[in-house]
């Protein structure tokens, strides 16, 4: 059911002021698109990031692995106060 006819006149009327929005808004904001240049290239720069990058992935890597070993250590320890007691 759709509710009565003042329903489906607000919903047609609702429809057409989103589609009217919808094209004000494509009108008024056009997408530019980026581009990207490789006139001015610094191959050091460009090394640099990578590397940064990769040094990030091992840092996050090494804390993943420490975190574990902690919950791990944690577990033991509680298991081995329960068996104890």
């Amino acid at each position: 059911m759709t509710g009565g006819i003042g329903f489906s006149r607000q919903a047609t009327q609702s429809f057409k002021d989103n589609l009217n929005l919808k094209n004000s808004r494509q009108k008024a904001t056009p997408t530019s698109s980026i581009k990207r240049t490789t006139e001015i290239v610094n191959v050091t720069e460009i090394q640099d990031s990578i590397g940064h990058r990769n040094q990030q992935t091992e840092i996050a890597s090494l804390q993943s692995r420490v975190l574990l070993i902690l919950i791990l250590f944690i577990t033991f320890i509680v298991l081995v106060t329960l068996v104890i007691s």
